[in-house]
């Protein structure tokens, strides 16, 4: 099974980049700020978002010597080693920034940025959890949070925060997309592509959500949807290799599919049996289409539960996937309908297999 792509950590592909803000400001404390100091910050600000570092670190270093206790100006400063892969002298000027003023949001927001790097999700959480009791409404600060619930494996806490964020707007792809690869990992592929499907909406560009969207037809064995959305990505980014691999794997199942999707539309002509069934999943297998031949096991015990062998070609197909749990409970099925002397081999090596999962 091919997953979604994801992004391991901020500013490269997949999820979304941990916001890192420049400047949001907190409650000014005393001494009060000198004019040519907040005159420097923006201008430190504005070299900043334009990439210019060097000249806005002069300006924040000048401003500071107006206002050595300036929270803000302490935070671009941060920002800036943040930028040059500093952490540790990022940590310290936003350290510096909330020892002079403890309501700063942003210096927590980008001082759990730098933890969550460090994989320290405890206090990337608590860094995250400061920034939303000083402001609520801080969307980027929730949204790190939900992603730190989710590297903690928190799904839940997760849900609640991407969940908060979508009422307060609805209008942001990533958490769709993160919500998605959830849905996703927990094989909720209905969900998945409707989360899915909506990133790709509210931004056509999203490469990674294009990528995942094509992993989740795939997975449910909609392979012309699954291409349409490989195509798009690659549109979008011609060298993503994982986008062009997926594309012409597809491509591939959706012409071994062609005839066997004949056969199935004949099938469906006439009455549906159990054993009809197990006929097509096997024509699935052997064509190494397993969505396919899963779902269709599934139908034929829908159709009849009692019907031994697609228990068996379930168990079969799920310890092929190394899904142990889920082939032990259909061994156990098919011990429990199977007559001895039609299937020998296949209750032998049930017994084993239900045998050594025990242990």
């Amino acid at each position: 099974m091919r997953t979604p792509s994801r992004r391991t950590k901020p500013a490269s592909f997949a999820t979304f980049a941990l916001f890192v803000l420049a400047g949001a400001p907190g409650c000014l404390r005393a001494p009060q700020v000198h004019q040519r100091a907040l005159e420097n910050n923006e201008l430190c600000a504005q070299y900043i978002t334009g990439g210019q570092l060097d000249r806005g670190e002069v300006h924040c270093d000048l401003g500071l010597e107006f206002s050595p206790e300036y929270a803000d100006l302490w935070t671009n400063k941060g920002l800036i080693a943040l930028k040059r892969n500093q952490l540790e002298k990022a940590k310290e000027h936003f350290i510096k920034a909330i020892r002079f003023n403890q309501e700063h949001a942003a210096a927590y927001n980008n001082l759990g940025f730098i933890y969550f790097l460090e994989k320290r999700y405890g206090q990337a959480h608590d860094s995250f959890q400061r920034a939303l009791k000083v402001n609520p409404d801080y969307l980027e600060a929730r949204y790190n949070l939900a992603l730190t619930f989710k590297s903690m494996g928190k799904k839940a806490d997760a849900r609640k925060e991407y969940n908060t964020i979508r009422a307060v707007n609805p209008n942001i792809a990533n958490v769709y997309h993160d919500l998605g690869l959830m849905a996703f990992d927990d094989r909720l592929l209905e969900e998945a592509t409707a989360e899915l499907n909506k990133a790709v909406e509210l931004d056509p560009k999203y490469v990674e959500a294009w990528a995942a969207l094509g992993a989740t037809y795939t997975e449910a064995g909609k392979y012309q949807e699954a291409k349409e959305a490989y195509v798009s990505c690659l549109q979008l980014d011609p060298e993503n290799i994982p986008c062009r691999q997926n594309a012409a794997l597809v491509n591939r199942k959706a012409t071994l599919l062609e005839p066997t999707l004949a056969g199935a539309k004949e099938l469906g002509g006439r009455e549906q049996t159990a054993p009809s069934m197990y006929q097509l999943a096997l024509q699935y297998r052997e064509k190494g289409l397993k969505a396919e031949e899963e779902r269709t096991f599934k139908k034929c015990l829908k159709l009849d539960q009692r019907y031994a062998m697609c228990h068996y070609g379930l168990h079969l197909l799920f310890k092929e996937d190394q899904r142990d749990k889920e082939a032990t409970t259909a061994c156990r099925n098919f011990l429990k309908f199977a007559a001895l002397d039609e299937f020998p081999a296949e209750i032998e090596s049930c017994e084993k297999y239900v045998s050594a999962s025990s242990f």
